[in-house]
Order: structure tokens, then sequence, then C-alpha cells
């Protein structure tokens, strides 16, 4: 005797609350489908390209070494502390290039998706967070450079702070993450986002202390304008990084909680922000 299939259970998808938090939820329940994506990018990035995967390790150390002989040639001395600066702007050059790749890759992914977004439904911050992975994964790859350069420069590690490493990061991704959920959302509605970012990130890049650490601003700024500095969540991590490593200067108190809350407040509206676009995006992209 043949018995009859039950159908699938239906799942109702409403507007979420307010904060739009629940997506977390949906994209830990289609993790499988955010690896996919994350596949897709990582091999469409290296496809026909000879060196390969090296890239990863080149970017951060061609950097490096530029901003090294500009600052020799100019006579500037770039770093206040005594850790080596091979040391402090590798440390910069990979948090940097962490968060660009990142705004890159993720502010365009609804755009380029947009023949799926519009067919099928599925969680769309999936394909954003498929484009911070990538660059996740760059990041922690070019981590590996870290090695052989406190080697061969006799830094001297911080043993006893190092492990403090995997917060740091972890509030950088967090940040990336609000980041990318406000500008992946604006870029699909209005494409002026997509040309501004490229601007955005030179501009961010100096103000960040990607080539210079922070006793170089502090010598320089006041309390009150170092504290407003720290509050770039960018500059917080650099620095949180470098002396968690090197030992170098640590951001101020205020300036770290001050961060950590714009942090939190990004990830929050940011989520938000992108469950009310989410409801526009099959019909506007």
């Amino acid at each position: 005797m043949a018995y009859e299939e039950s159908p699938p259970p239906l799942r109702y998808y409403g507007p979420g609350d307010a904060l739009g938090l629940e997506q977390i939820g949906e994209v830990w329940q289609r993790r499988e489908l955010l690896f996919r994506f994350f596949q897709r990018d990582l091999l469409i990035r290296y496809r026909q390209v000879v060196v390969g995967i090296l890239w990863v390790l080149l970017q951060p150390l061609l950097g490096a070494f530029i901003f090294m002989g500009l600052f020799f040639v100019l006579g500037t001395k770039a770093s206040g502390s005594s850790a080596a600066y091979p040391n402090i702007v590798l440390i910069g050059m990979l948090c940097w290039q962490l968060v660009a790749n990142a705004l890159r890759d993720a502010t365009g992914s609804l755009v380029n998706y947009r023949h799926v977004v519009t067919k099928i439904y599925f969680p769309r911050l999936l394909l954003p967070l498929a484009g911070l992975m990538c660059a996740a994964f760059d990041f922690f790859i070019g981590c590996t450079l870290l090695v052989p350069t406190l080697y061969f420069t006799g830094a001297s590690v911080q043993w006893s702070t190092i492990w403090i490493c995997i917060p740091i990061v972890l509030w950088l991704l967090v940040f990336c993450v609000g980041c990318i959920a406000w500008l992946s959302s604006l870029n699909a509605l209005y494409r002026d986002v997509g040309y501004a970012l490229p601007f955005a990130l030179q501009i961010g890049m100096f103000l960040s202390p990607v080539v210079y650490d922070l006793e170089r601003v502090s010598t320089s700024l006041g309390p009150y304008w170092q504290t407003a500095y720290e509050a770039n969540p960018i500059a917080s991590c650099i620095s949180s990084l470098r002396w968690a490593i090197l030992g170098t200067q640590p951001p101020s108190l205020p300036g770290l909680i001050l961060s950590m809350f714009l942090t939190a407040l990004l990830f929050v509206t940011g989520m938000a922000w992108f469950r009310i676009a989410d409801r526009q995006l099959a019909d506007r992209i």
C-alpha cells in the first residue's frame, strides 16, 4: 500500500523584530549556503591568477615596504615607540586590508547577485557576509607574515597579552558586519555608495594609525582630540593589537569604551536597517 508523502512544513517569513537581530539565527540555519557563496567568491577571486593565493601575502608585504621606503626617504619617523617599524606597519596593513577588502567585496555583493536575489528567497545577509569571509580568509593567511617579521626584527613579543588578539579581531569583525550591513543594502538602493566607497577608504586609511602608531598621534593631539581619534573602531583595534603583540601604547580607557559603544551601535543599527531595506531589494535592485 502506497503512502502519500506529507508536504514540507510551511514557513512564515514576517517582518521580524524591530532590531533585525533574528537575521543572525537565519544566517546560522543557512550556514551551508553561506559557505557555498564563500567558496564561489573565493574561486572567482583567484581564477586565472598566475601567482594565486600568494597575492594574499604580497599585498600587505608590498604595502609595508612602500611606506617604510617612503618614510625613510622623507627622513620622517612614523613611530614613537621602541618597537621595530616593520612590525608596526605590517599589523596596521593587515587590519586595514581586512576592513577595506570586506567593504569592497560586500558592498557590491547584492548588486552582483541580483539575478538570484530577485528570483528566490534566502537570507540576503549571506551575500555580504560571504564577502567578509573572503576578506577574513586573506587576513588570517596574511597573519603568517608576522612570525618571520617578528623573528628577524628581534621583536620582544608580549606573550602574557598575546591571547587578547582573539577578542580584538572578533571586535574588528563585528565592526565590519555593521559596516557591510549598511553599505551593501544602501548600495543596492542607491548606486552612489559604490562610487563613493573608494574615496572614503582612501581618507579612512590616513585617519587610522595604519602606517604610524598611536604615540605619534598622542604627542600631537590633546586628551580630548585623542579620545575622539580613538573613538574610531579601526584605530582602537589596530592600536590594541599592537599593544597585545608588541607592548606599544594602548588606547586610553575613555577612547576604548567609546569605540566599543560605537561598534555595538553600528552593528545594531546596521542589522535593523538591513531588515528594513530587505523588503525593497527585490523590487529596486
